[in-house]
């Protein structure tokens, strides 16, 4: 049975200087504006977060939306929710669905995600990036073995976008973002605490979306862990026309996981292949290696693609109990500018009314635990 019932109401006021609407705050404009930490937002107005506890799921409800025929993107304000229990999370569904729970179509779904603004990313200073689904997305689900430890009261951001090219007016559509997890008393072994970790070929921080003009486009990034860990599984997001996605260890020459990108009969990418790393006791990653994620594409058209190019590997990762993490930096320009543009994504893509069909280039993705390894699900925060 669906609740309604309203966690709160919230009005998004950001509490510092702020760039055009249409720009990207970056590391260099952080640290030249001497920028902090932007307020978060306390509640939120679409999200109603159920805890079935015996069914060991959590319900994150969130709607509704009026999503007419044709509307091209509508994003909803950045939302906030909390992990309502001590344990571990083993993986997601998501569906689209109407007001009495029927099922819509996949469609309708552009991204969303799961980001929580009080822990760090293994590549990069950031805001942990921990779940993230899009229209290809549908069960992602780690061994039960395996698991990203949470606490009840974890915050979560929650970005989502969605889109209707389906010819089918929906008045009134939800998404629900349901989460298995587990807690110690369920048995005997506890699970291993794994984590989620993000790569973007545009880096950290940015607009993750870029042009793909006809020909070839190739785009890539470099960076090291914060720590050492072996790589248990891992995926990708890519836009139509990828032909390669991977990841590399540049320091010893040689690649750690390709994607195979899947398409239809139609051209349309439909998914992208994921690794179960873990089978063969995962790959493991250190420090003192540089790594890189690489993107190619081809446009067989005279002019660029209509949606761009993305290209983004999540996966989770096994660390020793005896690693120490780096200190959080609250206040480090890289955590500062992409927290700001998380936060203003929703002003950028053109306002918050329901109705709007505000537009955003800006897109990055993010991480869940996956039986098949990591699905990267979509980020597109306009970082």
């Amino acid at each position: 049975m669906r609740m309604h019932r309203i966690m709160g109401l919230a009005t998004l006021v950001v509490l510092f200087p702020t760039t055009a609407p249409a720009q990207q705050m970056t590391v260099a404009m952080v640290e030249e504006m001497n920028l902090t930490a932007p307020e978060l937002p306390a509640t939120s107005e679409y999200v109603t977060v159920e805890n079935h506890t015996e069914e060991r799921v959590i319900d994150f409800v969130i709607g509704p939306m009026n999503l007419p025929s044709g509307m091209e993107h509508l994003r909803l304000p950045i939302q906030m929710a909390e992990i309502p229990v001590d344990g571990w999370l083993h993986g997601f569904q998501v569906t689209m669905e109407d007001s009495e729970g029927n099922a819509l179509p996949m469609d309708l779904l552009h991204h969303v995600n799961f980001i929580d603004p009080d822990k760090r990313d293994v590549f990069a200073p950031i805001a942990r990036r921990v779940l993230a689904a899009g229209r290809e997305t549908n069960l992602k689900k780690l061994p039960s073995l395996l698991g990203y430890p949470s606490q009840a009261g974890d915050r979560m951001l929650i970005s989502s976008m969605f889109a209707n090219p389906v010819g089918t007016d929906y008045p009134e559509a939800y998404l629900r973002v349901r989460i298995s997890y587990s807690l110690e008393e369920d048995g005997f072994m506890q699970p291993r605490d794994v984590y989620p970790f993000y790569l973007d070929v545009m880096g950290p921080v940015g607009a993750k979306g870029f042009p793909v003009n006809p020909g070839k486009t190739v785009h890539a990034y470099e960076t090291s862990p914060a720590i050492e860990g072996r790589i248990l599984g891992i995926g990708g997001h890519l836009h139509d026309y990828a032909k390669v996605l991977r990841l590399e260890d540049v320091t010893e020459g040689k690649i750690i996981w390709e994607a195979e990108p899947q398409y239809d009969d139609q051209g349309r990418l439909t998914g992208v292949s994921e690794g179960r790393l873990w089978m063969t006791g995962g790959v493991k990653v250190v420090p003192d290696h540089v790594y890189r994620i690489h993107v190619e594409y081809e446009n067989p058209m005279a002019h660029p693609t209509p949606d761009g190019g993305m290209g983004e590997i999540g996966g989770v990762i096994w660390v020793s109990k005896d690693a120490v993490w780096p200190e959080f930096e609250r206040h480090n320009p890289v955590y500062v500018a992409d927290l700001i543009n998380t936060l203003e994504a929703p002003e950028k893509a053109g306002g918050h009314d329901h109705g709007s069909q505000g537009e955003t280039d800006g897109m990055d993705h993010d991480a869940m635990p996956s039986e098949n390894g990591m699905d990267t699900g979509h980020d597109h925060d306009g970082k």
